[in-house]
């Protein structure tokens, strides 16, 4: 038995810094898909109900008609 023999230790394993990037960028697009998802909305304002516009007044035209003989 070798006493240089790490087999037994009860220390996890260190998770590789390449694999702690992907994870936390994993999240941040998890956490702003959610937001964009189910947050508030930046174009709230332009689709608010709004009172319709009143329709403007018909403008009367006259218009002469010239007389059959």
């Amino acid at each position: 038995m070798n006493p240089d023999d790490d087999d037994d230790d009860l220390k996890q394993p260190m998770i590789p810094a390449g694999d702690l990037g992907t994870i936390l960028l994993a999240a941040v697009f998890l956490l702003g898909f959610l937001f964009l998802m189910f947050g508030p909305s930046p174009f709230d304002d332009l689709f608010k109900n709004r009172p319709a516009a009143r329709p403007a007044a018909a403008p009367e035209v006259t218009v002469t008609l010239p007389q059959k003989h």
